[in-house]
């Protein structure tokens, strides 16, 4: 096989995730060659201005897309929590490795004494999803928008003198970030992650057979069924950064499965979260679309 492009934001989390596919890749084939393209994003670029007014869900992923449909790239690793409900066409997901801690993490500003969470608290975040779901867990919070890598949201916390910020913990993990900062993991049921949180999404055009083929050995089942479970809640949303919406499939030790669904009308009008059990995820979350969209 020829020498494969793969393509990917230039964050070094970004790049931290793709090198985590290569060596997955070169567990299956040891002689699979790979270079990487970082590309700068739209998202990356206006780091001062809200999502939701340079184009809400995509704006992290559309120029790597736009390489990979024009054969720049061979393949491209995403995280899914930033894919909009629908990929351009001749495009697909075609690998899912496992999941990571799928969970949001409250980071404590240790310049300052270790909070009483029922004190007033100024906590910086932009995602209407957890600040919908964390002032009806924690009233006195307030919020303000926070964007940018997360050692640029780690600086602000120090340089603003917040309380603290949200971040997902996937990307503190493979950072190896979470030694020595003061955190408290928030559960599922306090705050339903975002769609595909904690996922690497493998991308690539549905013509490369060969290159699928390559490409779905390094797919894991649970975190594919994940996906395709959260997904289908986020298509029959139209989800995208102005919706507060969240959800959460996994597989329990009995083999069932479990879906956490979150949706609220707007950031503050207050949410609902559902939760379902059953054989099959799909039709837990085609059951959530059903009782929580209009």
């Amino acid at each position: 096989m020829r020498k494969l492009k793969v393509g990917t934001r230039s964050s070094a989390l970004a790049l931290k995730q793709t090198e985590l596919v290569i060596e997955a890749l070169k567990s299956v084939d040891p002689s699979v060659a790979v270079e990487v393209v970082g590309i700068t994003t739209k998202g990356d670029r206006l780091v001062h201005v809200p999502l939701t007014q340079i184009g809400g869900k995509g704006v992290f992923v559309k120029e790597v897309e736009a390489q990979l449909m024009d054969g720049t790239i061979d393949f491209a690793v995403h995280s899914l929590k930033d894919m909009p409900a629908r990929l351009p066409e001749g495009l697909t997901i075609v690998a899912t490795p496992k999941r990571a801690n799928p969970f949001d993490c409250l980071i404590w500003n240790d310049d300052k004494p270790f909070p009483d969470t029922s004190a007033p608290l100024v906590i910086g975040t932009s995602s209407v999803r957890r600040i919908n779901q964390l002032k009806t867990a924690f009233p006195n919070m307030s919020f303000v928008p926070i964007r940018g890598n997360i050692e640029t949201r780690l600086r602000k916390m120090k340089e603003e003198k917040l309380d603290g910020i949200v971040l997902a913990a996937a990307g503190l993990e493979r950072m190896d970030y979470l030694k020595g900062l003061h955190t408290l993991m928030l559960e599922p049921e306090v705050c339903v992650p975002a769609i595909g949180q904690g996922i690497m999404a493998v991308q690539c055009r549905e013509e490369d057979k060969e290159l699928i083929g390559l490409l779905s050995g390094i797919n894991d089942e649970a975190a594919s069924l994940a996906c395709l479970t959260e997904r289908s809640f986020l298509h029959r949303a139209n989800g995208n950064c102005d919706l507060p919406i969240g959800g959460y499939a996994h597989r329990m030790g009995d083999g069932q499965w479990e879906f956490l669904a979150f949706l609220a009308d707007s950031i503050d009008e207050p949410g609902i979260t559902k939760r379902y059990v059953g054989e099959n995820p799909l039709k837990l979350a085609e059951s959530a679309a059903d009782e929580l969209l209009p």
